[in-house]
């Protein structure tokens, strides 16, 4: 059986190599997966490759996973790094559609994944969403509370 981080470490670089059946191949058929930042989730590897893959390599085509740093536990592995990209294409989100804005985001996450005989079973993505719209020029701290109403 292969090593947790390995399993992780095959899935980064098949994300980057923007191999969507290689990467979907490492997760189990029944996968739950947590998008922290929206409390959205996903259940299955199929809706794993509409929702998650589909979702950032759509909206941001030329993206990469950068700065990766991996550790793990057992069955628990977890990796941090940087998501770069172009937003270039639509983004279809939970709440809605936004239209490429064009412009580059550079954004932290964290990843922490479970992994059961050699397949990741179990996920959770940890990002800043409001970051990533800033970079974006969506949304700012500032219009946020501009929107806010006053007491």
């Amino acid at each position: 059986m292969e090593d947790v981080k390995t399993i992780l470490r095959k899935g980064i670089e098949l994300w980057n190599a923007h191999d969507r059946e290689g990467f979907l191949a490492l997760y189990d058929e029944k996968v739950s997966y947590v998008d922290e930042a929206t409390g959205h989730t996903i259940v299955g590897r199929e809706e794993l490759g509409k929702g998650f893959y589909d979702l950032w390599t759509d909206a941001y085509p030329d993206n990469e996973l950068k700065d990766i740093v991996v550790f793990a536990e057992d069955e628990r592995v977890c990796f941090e790094g940087r998501f770069v990209g172009t937003n270039t294409g639509i983004f279809h989100g939970v709440d809605g559609e936004v239209p490429p804005t064009g412009k580059l985001i550079d954004a932290p996450f964290v990843f922490i994944a479970e992994v059961r005989d050699g397949k990741v079973a179990s996920a959770h993505h940890y990002y800043d969403r409001l970051l990533a719209l800033e970079q974006e020029g969506i949304l700012t701290v500032e219009k946020l509370f501009a929107q806010l109403p006053v007491s």
